[in-house]
């Protein structure tokens, strides 16, 4: 793997790991394996006993119910059926996870263990990845790792899943709009999750914005180096043309922090402020965000808030002298 101007390969913080849970949707086959899945322990808040579900009518096949967490509904997703696989009767655990300030529930069939990453150790999965496992995953992943043991650990784009299975899409409301009274404004933005790049896209088109965007921040950061290499043959700073840069936090590759650091500690990028955007509600995301440099920290996805954000932001382009 290539590293572009600004990175450091073997530089090594807590920030540039991550603690996965794993689990299963699947009994083991007549070889003793399975697909293992993994979800940042971050947007896990509890482990429960599966309880009795209330059915809603006219609901998506794969949301299993409400269910009752002390007083508080909460929807259920049967990721097993999701993604098809044959019932299992060990199906019998919740994981309670937390995006974006919103609590779901997602049914599994056993949970393993929590295990350390590296971003770094995450890649960006290839189609190759549906043909060597029994189920079709299509654009459901948003990464994946072969662990030391050699098994393929595979980290499902729950935010896609939630907004199909429980329709929690995103409007792009009218008070989304540019405060600027300028034009030819331009937004770099990092997202590996296809939910969401979909969803920023539609905010920025909403307020007449032009953008480019990557799907890690590895990628991230080769494509602004080409940008700040083209700005440097102009004799003009990147600022000029590039008004502000989104990232996510958790990307395989390259995660936010990282990314933020090395735009922080490249002159290049100066005068280009930093918003990060994350399902990452915690406040210890927030606070590693603000170590990073990020200008701004804001919780996926809500267009009036993002769009006001943005707003303040944007150095807006001076005018060409005459």
């Amino acid at each position: 793997m290539t590293h572009a101007p600004g990175t450091d390969s073997s530089a090594k913080d807590d920030s540039s790991r991550l603690e996965i849970l794993t689990f299963t949707l699947e009994d083991k086959d007549a070889a003793g394996r399975q697909t293992l899945y993994g979800i940042n322990v971050f947007k896990v808040k509890e482990l429960v006993t599966l309880p009795r579900l209330v059915q809603k009518p006219n609901s998506h096949e794969c949301a299993a119910g409400m269910a009752n967490v002390r007083g508080i509904a909460v929807p259920v997703v049967n990721l097993q059926k999701y993604y098809g696989y044959c019932e299992s009767s060990k199906q019998n655990i919740l994981i309670l996870t937390e995006f974006s300030g919103s609590t779901q529930g997602f049914i599994v069939n056993e949970v393993n263990t929590i295990i350390q990453l590296d971003w770094r150790d995450i890649n960006q999965p290839p189609d190759v990845v549906t043909e060597l496992t029994s189920v079709n995953h299509g654009s459901t992943l948003t990464g994946i790792s072969i662990l030391p043991d050699g098994d393929m650990l595979m980290l499902a784009d729950l935010e896609k899943i939630i907004s199909e299975v429980l329709g929690n899409g995103i409007d792009v409301i009218a008070e989304t709009k540019l405060d600027k009274t300028t034009e030819h404004l331009k937004v770099f933005f990092a997202d590996d999750s296809l939910v969401a790049r979909k969803q920023i896209s539609r905010i920025l088109e909403k307020m007449g914005i032009e953008y480019q965007y990557a799907k890690d921040g590895q990628e991230a950061l080769e494509l602004l180096d080409e940008q700040a290499k083209l700005a440097a043959a102009t004799g003009k700073p990147l600022s000029d043309t590039l008004n502000a840069i989104i990232t996510d936090v958790e990307m395989p590759v390259m995660d936010g922090y990282r990314l933020t650091r090395s735009i922080k500690d490249d002159k290049r990028f100066n005068g280009i402020p930093v918003m990060m955007h994350s399902s990452l509600s915690a406040e210890q995301s927030r606070r590693l965000g603000e170590e990073a440099g990020v200008d701004a920290y804001l919780t996926k996805l809500q267009p009036k808030e993002f769009s006001d954000a943005l707003n303040h932001l944007i150095v807006v382009p001076k005018s060409p002298s005459v």
